[in-house]
């Protein structure tokens, strides 16, 4: 569960572990609810993280390439939504 900027930094270090694989990249689909719809954080095979927002305010044509400063940002952002999705994969 990702409670500190700490625990955001291991998260994305552990990405894979908690991602699932589409034989090119990782990935998380995160539901968001405001904005509502989706988010997916991708991660590509030579480290490079993405992401496709999908939901009433956006829809990203392509994944975007992002920076680690503002993946930690988002992934701050919408912890309460990973955290939430994270738990499901569980259960």
């Amino acid at each position: 569960m990702i409670s500190s900027k700490c625990e955001v930094h291991e998260f994305l270090e552990n990405f894979e572990s908690f991602a699932r694989c589409n034989g090119e990249k990782y990935y998380l689909l995160i539901e968001t609810i405001n904005p509502k719809g989706t988010l997916r954080i991708l991660k590509s095979q030579d480290g490079s993280f993405f992401y496709h927002r999908k939901n009433e305010l956006y829809w990203d044509l392509k994944e975007i390439s992002v920076e680690s400063d503002m993946l930690t940002d988002i992934v701050w952002t919408f912890r309460q939504a990973i955290n939430k999705s994270l738990k499901e994969e569980v259960l």
